[in-house]
């Protein structure tokens, strides 16, 4: 519950931010406060309606207030954490605040252009965060009874793969730390994040948390295919989510902590064996937005073995000076295995104006015909030539060309399997990052990214990112006609209203 007052003089750090640190700091300040909520608490529904009839009282919102375009500072006193927060991002202990001049001074802001506490704020003045929980044996039960066959495995021992990230990783890679950078820039999206390491236990995230949490873990998973014409499935709050055929994530804390890690695995192998039946190899992501865990899940017929990465660190510190971490790197090459169901899966969320998946069912197969491909037996072109051909179409044409035959499909699929931001396949990663990405100070890199790329076959540079936030306009190094293409936010994915309150806004420039 919120109980809020509007101010309508200064609300600037020096002058409002100041006054509230200065009667938080009174004596006993924070306990008249707590004996007020408390009486309050115990008027019910009546307290809400006194209040209202009052206005020199605050009002009472079970939604926290957020800023907009008629309030520019909120400054709220947490007695439920003993926090002081500041436009939503936690600052400081309430018993331990800092005097004015350091109020003012640790009032910063981190590289992606969020209010923060400033580094150099002492540690004494900075809140506290929640210990891990208890975990009881009970949670550990199907950890200690199954057969470990590794445990805090390097990600390339558990899914058998090189060290080294293949060209299409990389790009993979790169488009997600892209996309969580995007996530981080946004203001209300970082008070979630902060807001995610602040609670015991999974069971205590509000639904947007829980929803901010599992975008940023489904970005990896999801077809890489993202345009005005791509709808992604919406995400409903579930303990456990299926984001592939053998892998599901769970939204978990505290996973560099080895008793709620271990916990975390036994959720996902429970969940695994619960609704798979079949042999075979499955996977499981314990997500805590800040880390992530793999484990690996090896059903046999007559045994069951499970082995697991260590917690890779997930979410860059909003201080970075690079936008990788292990858990990005991690999330993407697991999201880069090979699925059998990629085709289907981008048919399914491919829109068009006029066309979506059954009219191209029913244009391209005969009546009569469910979805039996027609057989062309064409010797002489190989799948390789198949694929030449394939990588000279639109996007948007993939769909219908790879229902033509079997062959036609398996084709279309190896170039499905790139990432596609606008109708623009991403080839490679830029081998030299744009100067519009270099200025001093601005950390542009961390939320935009350059790429080569191709379209109908035509190759172009592209910048992935928030070309709008910065007005981002400059030749990028490749467009040997000086000519680029300025493409809104509203032109890549439409990820706001599909994959929860953090997805990305991307703009385009080629």
């Amino acid at each position: 519950m919120y109980f809020s007052t509007y101010s309508n003089f200064d609300s600037h750090p020096e002058a409002l931010g100041v006054r509230m640190l200065r009667y938080i700091n009174r004596p006993q300040a924070i306990t008249k406060k707590r004996q007020w909520l408390a009486q309050l608490s115990g008027m019910g529904d009546r307290c809400s309606t006194d209040l209202a009839d009052d206005p020199d009282d605050p009002r009472i919102s079970k939604q926290r207030p957020q800023i907009d375009f008629t309030i520019e500072w909120i400054y709220e006193i947490d007695l439920d954490r003993n926090i002081f927060h500041i436009n939503g991002i936690p600052f400081f202990s309430l018993e331990y605040l800092p005097d004015p001049y350091a109020f003012i001074r640790h009032i910063s802001k981190d590289h992606y252009g969020n209010v923060a506490c400033a580094p150099a704020c002492h540690p004494g003045h900075k809140y506290e965060k929640p210990v891990p929980p208890s975990v009881h044996d009970s949670d550990l039960a199907t950890y200690q009874s199954l057969a470990c066959t590794g445990a805090h495995m390097d990600l390339s021992d558990l899914l058998a793969i090189s060290d080294a990230l293949t060209p299409g990783e990389h790009v993979r890679v790169s488009l997600l730390e892209t996309m969580i950078g995007q996530c981080m820039i946004r203001s209300d999206t970082a008070s979630l994040i902060y807001g995610l390491g602040l609670v015991s236990s999974h069971d205590q995230l509000t639904d947007d948390e829980w929803l901010t949490a599992c975008t940023m873990a489904n970005f990896a998973f999801v077809p890489q295919m993202f345009g005005t014409h791509i709808s992604h499935p919406q995400l409903n709050r579930k303990e456990f989510t299926w984001v592939r055929e053998d892998t599901v994530v769970c939204i978990s804390t505290h996973l560099d902590d080895e008793g709620c890690l271990q916990a975390s695995i036994s959720r996902l192998i429970d969940a695994i064996l619960e609704e798979k039946d079949n042999p075979g190899d499955y996977f499981g992501v314990a997500f805590s937005v800040y880390h992530c865990a793999i484990v690996k899940v090896v059903k046999d017929v007559h045994i069951t073995t499970f082995s697991h990465t260590t917690p890779f660190k997930f979410l860059p510190s909003f201080y970075a000076d690079s936008p990788s971490t292990p858990g990005i790197t991690a999330i993407a090459r697991l999201g880069n295995r090979v699925d059998q169901a990629l085709f289907v899966r981008i048919a399914e969320i491919y829109q068009t104006s006029e066309d979506n998946w059954h009219t191209y069912q029913q244009k391209s197969l005969p009546q009569g015909i469910d979805d039996t491909l027609p057989k062309i037996s064409c010797k002489e072109l190989p799948t390789e030539l198949w694929r030449e051909v394939a990588l000279h179409l639109q996007s948007s044409d993939l769909i219908a060309f790879g229902l033509v035959s079997d062959l036609c499909r398996e084709a279309a699929t190896m170039v499905l399997r790139y990432p596609h931001v606008c109708g623009y396949r991403l080839v490679a990663v830029a081998k030299e990052r744009p100067q519009c990405l270099l200025h001093s100070g601005e950390y542009r890199f961390l939320h935009n990214a350059c790429f080569s790329a191709a379209q109908a076959g035509i190759p172009v540079d592209v910048l992935v990112g928030s070309e709008s936030q910065n007005n981002i306009i400059s030749r990028i190094k490749g467009d040997t006609h000086g000519i680029m293409k300025r493409l809104s936010a509203e032109d890549l994915a439409r990820m706001d209203s599909q994959c929860g309150p953090c997805s990305s806004s991307l703009g385009l420039l080629v």
